[in-house]
Parts: C-alpha cells; sequence; structure tokens
C-alpha cells in the first residue's frame, strides 16, 4: 500500500452555532445543539481512530479542529475549491462549512459532503 495516502476528515458543524447555543437555555436538559456539534467532532474522531487501526497506520488522517483558526481557514478553502469543481460556485467560501460538512476527502478527491461520512465508502476509495 502506498504510504502518501491523506484522508481529510471535515466534522460536520451546525448552520448557525451561535444563534444556537442561544437557544440552548430554553431547550430541554440533554438536547443541546451546541452539545450535537461536539458530538459530530467525536464521531468524526472516532471514524480517525478506526481508518488508523484499520490501515495500521499506513495511512495520513487529519481531522480538521474548526476550534483551531489555521485548520478553519484551509478546511473553508480545501472545501470551496472542491465544491466549485463539482459545480456548487455559488455557495460562499464564508457558508462552505455549514452546507458541505461533513465531508471526507481521500488524496484531494471529495469523496463524501453533506452525509454522515461511513468507514466502509472511505476504504472503498483507497482499496
Amino acid at each position: 500500500m502506498n504510504t502518501s495516502i491523506l484522508i481529510e476528515i471535515f466534522p460536520s458543524v451546525l448552520g448557525n452555532q451561535d444563534e444556537c447555543c442561544d437557544m440552548d437555555a430554553e431547550m430541554e436538559p440533554g438536547s443541546s445543539c451546541c452539545e450535537d456539534s461536539e458530538n459530530f467532532y467525536e464521531e468524526s474522531l472516532e471514524l480517525k481512530e478506526r481508518l488508523k487501526e484499520h490501515f495500521d497506520k499506513a495511512v495520513n488522517v487529519h481531522l480538521y479542529n474548526y476550534d483551531i483558526s489555521m485548520d478553519r481557514v484551509m478546511a473553508k478553502k480545501k472545501l470551496s475549491e472542491l465544491m466549485r469543481k463539482r459545480g456548487f460556485k455559488h455557495v460562499s467560501e464564508d457558508d462552505i462549512l455549514k452546507y458541505a460538512t461533513p465531508a471526507v476527502v481521500v488524496n484531494g478527491n471529495l469523496i463524501s459532503f453533506a452525509t454522515k461520512p461511513q468507514m466502509e465508502t472511505v476504504v472503498k476509495e483507497i482499496s
């Protein structure tokens, strides 16, 4: 297997996280949308670990963390470029994370976007 395989995972973000978090005080306990956002990241982290185990660490897996400003900027740029290639030129770079995530990119090829990425889809793309 070629060790230069790069898998990039873009976790989902909520449409307007600030508004959502403001509404949390009005919501029932246990139904927080900010908690949902954290769950999206945790699920992506789990996918990352499963991929590394499956390929016996022979692949590089990058999970974007939007709390880090450089990751957020790079994720927006990369997804905007890939979405334009797919014909979605009308989506602005500022809105791309809201509409295209969750997403998975393997060696620069967008294989999954706006749906929860499945381990089987990623493995099939690499094999």
